[in-house]
């Protein structure tokens, strides 16, 4: 399995899917999962990717699936850090850089798009930080210290998807929600809760903002309050049917859409 060592974990797992007889992608895509997730969150999109010429990396975050806790909380901040530690292991520079961020790993992919000079950014159901928000996560916390990982699996596969879903996506969820240690999903839980929105008016690459029209965990009001906001342009998708998991739900939509925006960034 290919892990790397970064300076703030011990191991961190990530996947790399480069073109057949490429020799030197002009994009690549970097992958940044949400909460009780995964890099496998992105497995149902990134085949479309490498046909049309583009790799695809994503990776696990800390106290996420294949990459073990480290023992300490990760802010927003420290993800985004992590990911540009990621492409330089992999000697990746920004300017060739797609980030792509579902839910929490949208804040994360919003802050790389306001730090480093990206080809673009997609963002993914990203969460907008409130105190309505971090009550919420907090009170989350509270049930998985006390019951684990069981009653996310329990309700989130079918509670957060939409009218299109099927069982096979809600097994898929509740696959991803249960390869998670409950300490590392309850640091993932505190650091949504502690985050600010990043200044989405100072990012520095073009942009794509995808919805689910059944999405109960971020409304879509939000995300257009960010897609008037990005300080480098951006455009909405919306995705009729599909709930928070947009990318296990409707990953055969999905995927030519980010084919289509990378094609727009040549």
């Amino acid at each position: 399995m290919p892990f790397t060592t970064l300076p703030s974990l011990h191991k961190l797992y990530y996947v790399l899917r480069t073109p057949t007889g490429d020799n030197g992608a002009s994009l690549t895509f970097l992958f940044i999962h949400g909460l009780g997730s995964s890099s496998s969150f992105y497995a149902p999109v990134m085949p479309a990717l490498v046909d049309a010429g583009y790799q695809c990396v994503a990776f696990d975050m800390n106290g996420s699936s294949l990459t073990k806790y480290s023992g300490k909380d990760n802010s927003i901040q420290d993800h985004a850090d992590d990911a540009k530690a990621l492409l330089q292991a992999l000697d990746i520079p920004p300017a060739k850089v797609v980030a792509v961020g579902h839910s929490m790993g949208g804040l994360v992919a919003g802050t790389l798009a306001v730090e480093l000079s990206l080809a673009g950014a997609v963002l993914i159901g990203v969460v907008t930080p409130s105190a309505a928000i971090s009550t919420a996560f907090s009170q989350r916390i509270g049930v998985v210290d006390q019951d684990g990982m069981e009653p996310m699996a329990d309700t989130v596969p079918t509670g957060a998807t939409g009218s299109a879903s099927t069982p096979t996506h809600h097994a898929f969820i509740r696959a991803l929600l249960l390869s998670q240690s409950p300490q590392g999903y309850v640091g993932l839980c505190r650091a949504i809760a502690d985050a600010k929105p990043p200044d989405y008016s100072r990012a520095q690459c073009a942009a794509l903002v995808i919805a689910g029209a059944d999405d109960k965990v971020v409304p879509i009001d939000g995300l257009q309050t960010i897609t008037s906001s990005w300080g480098a342009g951006a455009s909405l998708k919306v995705l009729d049917g599909v709930g928070h998991w947009h990318c296990i739900e409707a990953g055969d939509r999905v995927g030519p859409l980010l084919v289509d925006f990378a094609r727009t960034l040549a």
